[in-house]
């Protein structure tokens, strides 16, 4: 009989698989599988040894899927879920739990609702309820176990593990890009600025020496969700967090037209309490949260 071709596969080729093919990149497949891009090449190749198939097509640095690859990462993804959904049923047997989470807005509109599919496949049982927060004020009064601020990360009493790379960047929707070829054709575009934010377009103008666009007519709003909409619908161009734009159909609606970014102090970060033990259904989130994040 011939031998079954999964005979013998590593689990960890397929992971490995699943991240570069869903990236399309081995340097950001290794940030999030914590290895290095060596490793991720090398995984890749004895997979398609295994296999006796190529799975990508490499050129000029880049990577694109190829047609045996197309048809076989779908069906990785669906057995790693598959396999997780298993595992957290036996190893993790909880009864119907809620998680209550108080969630800045922006994040759950740009990240967490394009996501928590995910989570609900591996723990079905577990509900999280999302209660929207934006101002410091509304941490005071917050009774969750779980949050998800945007801010400095100092907040006394609370371990804070930062979720974006505080790096901000121009967005807008793809007609309005086509018109801008330097960032100097942003004259007469309306700059769509996030109050509260400590850095935004001033800090941006200012690195790119655009100091005649700094009194520019700017909108304003509250909220990183307003901005990116008003931005997707064609009106202005918003500064926006890579991380925030990776998935979703806002997302797939803006591009970046240039690479330059800023630091800026304020970021999103997962917060609780340091000196109260969570819930086992809030430290199952957590950890789904954080492992999400060391590449999403």
């Amino acid at each position: 009989m011939k031998d079954i071709l999964t005979n013998n596969i590593q689990l960890n080729w397929l992971r490995t698989f699943e991240a570069a093919g869903r990236k399309l990149s081995f340097t950001l497949s290794a940030q999030e599988l914590n290895m290095s891009q060596s490793a991720v090449s090398q995984q890749i190749q004895l997979l398609e040894h295994h296999l006796n198939q190529q799975l990508f097509v490499r050129a000029n640095r880049a990577i694109q899927l190829s047609d045996a690859g197309r048809s076989f990462l779908p069906l990785v993804q669906d057995s790693l879920r598959q396999l997780n959904a298993g595992a957290a049923q036996i190893f993790t047997p909880l009864n119907q739990a809620v998680v209550e989470v108080n969630v800045n807005t922006s994040f759950s509109v740009l990240w967490l609702a394009t996501r928590l599919q995910r989570f609900n496949a591996i723990y079905p049982q577990i509900t999280i309820r999302q209660l929207g927060t934006n101002w410091s004020t509304d941490f005071d009064i917050s009774t969750a176990e779980l949050e998800i601020r945007y801010g400095s990360g100092n907040w006394s009493g609370y371990e804070s593990h930062p979720l974006v790379t505080p790096l901000l960047r121009p967005y807008c929707s793809m007609a309005n890009a086509k018109r801008m070829r330097n960032p100097s054709d942003l004259e007469g575009m309306p700059l769509l600025d996030v109050i509260g934010t400590p850095q935004g377009w001033s800090g941006w103008l200012e690195k790119m020496k655009l100091d005649n666009l700094q009194d520019q007519t700017r909108q304003y709003m509250d909220s990183h969700a307003t901005a990116v909409t008003m931005a997707a619908n064609g009106f202005g161009v918003c500064m926006m967090y890579d991380e925030l734009m990776r998935e979703g159909v806002l997302a797939k609606q803006l591009v970046a037209p240039f690479v330059d970014s800023i630091t800026t102090e304020g970021s999103y970060y997962l917060c609780y309490q340091g000196d109260k033990d969570l819930s086992d259904a809030s430290r199952i989130f957590r950890d789904w949260l954080l492992g999400s994040w060391t590449g999403s």
